[in-house]
């Protein structure tokens, strides 16, 4: 590619590849000077993992586009957008979270249910009262047929956005305290006021810890714990459970 009348200097490449979490950066340092031609050869990206895919959730591309949009409250329908693929663009939608969910929370069980239409775009959250707000705890159902405890599982979290939010993740354990992992407050991002489906990208390696997991049913609790206001919440990208890895296998690599 050519890019024209760029400032000379040193440069940084980063990059990522939808379909695959995590980023790439290269370790040089690109110098450029005036009328330069530079030749990086192959890039090779080497994408997280640490061993089989158990179960995912949605599509690593840096978007919950394709997560479960709702309707618009018909008081707050923006016409522009009816009929629209930029379902999310309308206003209020954060609200439709404690519509359909006016008790318990959201609850994924990863053999029968459809990211697409279980799994809501955002996790908000829940309005109980005149500006009052409660944190929400969605359940991520599983059944494991044998655990293997002298190798790790790992789970990698892929945000799309986050506001003023705080994930903790929990496993077979809803009281669990403190959490088996916590990402502290994060993001600042405003995606869900102003109607967005992305911004600043995280992405969390958490090491489960050895003996919670169980042969059999087993589920992961999501909390998001900042309640004070109804835009703080999270926009999942992509969630992916990894098995002890296989020792003859190989990492998949990307090259550019």
């Amino acid at each position: 590619f050519t890019i024209q009348n760029i400032r000379t200097g040193d440069y940084n490449l980063y990059a990522f590849v939808t379909g695959f979490i995590g980023d790439y950066k290269n370790d040089t340092i690109i110098s450029v000077t005036e009328g330069s031609v530079i030749d990086l050869g192959d890039l090779v990206f080497e994408p997280p993992r640490d061993g089989p895919t158990l179960w995912e959730i949605g599509i690593p591309d840096r978007s919950a586009g394709e997560f479960y949009v709702p309707d618009p409250n018909p008081m707050y329908i923006n016409k522009l957008f009816v009929d629209h693929p930029d379902k999310f663009r309308q206003w209020g939608l954060w609200e439709r979270y404690a519509d359909l969910y006016p008790e318990g929370d959201l609850v994924y069980n990863v053999d029968v249910s459809d990211y697409q239409t279980d799994w809501f775009y955002a996790q908000v959250t829940r309005k109980i009262g005149n500006n009052t707000y409660q944190a929400t705890t969605w359940q991520i159902q599983f059944e494991l047929d044998s655990v293997d405890e002298n190798w790790p599982y790992i789970l990698r979290v892929a945000i799309a956005s986050a506001t003023y939010s705080e994930l903790q993740v929990r496993f077979n354990d809803p009281t669990a305290d403190p959490p088996h992992f916590t990402t502290g407050e994060i993001g600042k991002d405003n995606s869900i006021a102003r109607h967005g489906i992305r911004g600043l990208y995280w992405l969390f390696d958490i090491d489960v810890p050895a003996g919670v997991l169980v042969e059999g049913d087993n589920t992961i609790f999501l909390t998001q714990a900042r309640s004070i206001s109804p835009f703080q919440g999270i926009l999942y990208d992509y969630i992916r459970l990894e098995g002890p890895a296989d020792p003859n296998s190989k990492k998949k690599k990307t090259i550019f």
